[in-house]
């Protein structure tokens, strides 16, 4: 302030003076009075050497170049394709109890014949999906495949630890086991926590079956007033779950009602203290809009098959007992594909209405009536198929938004035969679908 404030006197002193050279000499005297050095004067800017009329030429094409891209519109890019979620999803819930090395009662399963119930899921190629997949697809959180298999087993049986357990993980299928407070830890034939523990780091989920697995339709009897037998209902769904939490720290959201027996009311017991959903033992099919305190179950009794077969029985395509099932890259005796699948398996492509053809001529007779193409999301549709070149085709009718179309063909060679399926699937990439094409960039000379 000392030296700002003499310079604006200074300033109105002299402004009424003629000369800007006596100013100027004034206020360097000043200056150097102060202290203050004053800055030079900048250094002349050097000329810019002359262009020549080549380089010229040259200068006036990038200029237009210039001006060209800055006139033309950005490319739009297309939002991501909406979710859409497949409502036409079925699933077919599987229930079994204990398992032996040998059968001999309705609720145990000899470990051989188990072995080969899983076996033909997995050479049918019908996925098995974890019971917490079924639900986000239920609460429109994510798609499942157009059929797949839930695998649940009750009571919490030694067995099942013994005989099942090391073959599910063998072929990679998830599943979930019902547990009842009075009977976990290691009590009799029972599953310890360390076995249970151990199952669920390897695709095993837990729910809940009551505490003493009594129907819920039948309380003691020495429970007399309505008051006292809704507590028993209420302590027998609420009090196993919370012990399941405590013991496992998971957060336990489905329920198995004990023998499947259930009402209304105790349907929305269940529901109202936190149940995600409850399952029966009646021999129905999950859809998307099957109520959550109603999912149906196929219960596998002992040596007897109806059960497993309906639950694998997807729309009239038969069980997967009664379908001999070949792998894509299938080869003869001479060691050709079998079948050529367009698009191949899993490819990725961009066209969202693709054409799918699939080459019969290296299989032989076949019965042109059997064939059947099956997609997921629209179910079996019609094909054209030429008995010359012996080659089935099918054009979508629309554009496809999913990521991943999964397909099933099946024939048969003749009538005596049982039906031969090949399943594939193929992905579209749909951010590459959706980009429209790329234009060439205006280069410079």
């Amino acid at each position: 302030m000392r030296i700002v404030f003499p310079f604006i006197l200074v300033v109105l002193a002299l402004g009424a003076l003629p000369s800007c050279k006596r100013i100027e000499a004034k206020l360097r005297r000043l200056a150097e009075q102060s202290g203050v050095t004053p800055k030079p004067p900048p250094p002349p800017k050097p000329e810019e050497p002359v262009l020549t009329a080549e380089e010229q030429a040259i200068e006036k094409k990038l200029q237009e170049t210039a001006l060209l891209a800055a006139a033309a519109p950005a490319p739009e890019i297309p939002a991501a394709p909406a979710f859409e979620l497949n409502k036409s999803s079925v699933v077919a819930i599987l229930g079994y109890h204990d398992f032996k090395d040998r059968g001999g009662s309705p609720m145990l399963i000899a470990a051989p014949k188990f072995r080969a119930q899983m076996q033909a899921i997995k050479d049918s190629k019908i996925p098995v999906i974890s019971y917490s997949e079924m639900m986000a697809w239920k609460r429109g959180e994510k798609n499942i495949p157009e059929e797949a298999i839930v695998i649940t087993m009750d009571d919490g049986w030694e067995g099942v630890y013994t005989y099942a357990y090391p073959v599910l993980r063998e072929f990679g299928f998830t599943f979930t086991i019902y547990l009842y407070k009075n009977y976990v830890g290691g009590a009799g034939r029972s599953m310890s926590w360390e076995q249970i523990k151990e199952m669920m780091q390897h695709g095993c989920e837990v729910g809940s079956h009551s505490v003493s697995h009594a129907s819920l339709k039948s309380p003691p009897k020495n429970l007399k007033t309505d008051a006292d037998k809704q507590q028993w209902v209420l302590s027998e769904l609420k009090d196993s779950r919370e012990f399941l939490e405590q013991n496992l720290h998971i957060k336990c959201l489905s329920f198995a009602y004990p023998y499947g027996n259930f009402d209304d009311a105790i349907l929305e017991t269940g529901l109202q203290i936190g149940y995600e959903s409850l399952v029966t033992v009646n021999g129905q099919k999950v859809t998307w809009d099957t109520p959550n305190g109603k999912l149906g179950r196929y219960i596998v009794h002992g040596d007897n098959d109806i059960n497993f077969k309906l639950a694998t029985s997807f729309r009239g395509r038969g069980d997967v007992g009664s379908n001999k099932f070949l792998v894509a890259d299938a080869k003869n005796d001479k060691g050709e594909q079998l079948i050529l699948l367009k698009p191949k398996p899993d490819a990725v492509i961009t066209e969202r209405r693709p054409l799918i053809e699939a080459d019969l001529k290296k299989i032989g007779t076949i019965l042109p009536e059997s064939i059947k193409l099956r997609i997921a999301g629209l179910g079996t549709v019609p094909v054209d198929y030429d008995p010359a070149t012996m080659i089935v085709r099918f054009q979508f009718p629309y554009k496809l938004r999913r990521e991943d179309c999964a397909l099933s063909l099946s024939f048969q060679r003749d009538a005596t035969q049982p039906a031969e399926v090949v399943s594939w699937r193929f992905k579209i990439d749909l951010e590459a679908a959706y980009m429209p094409p790329s234009t060439a960039p205006i280069s410079p000379p």
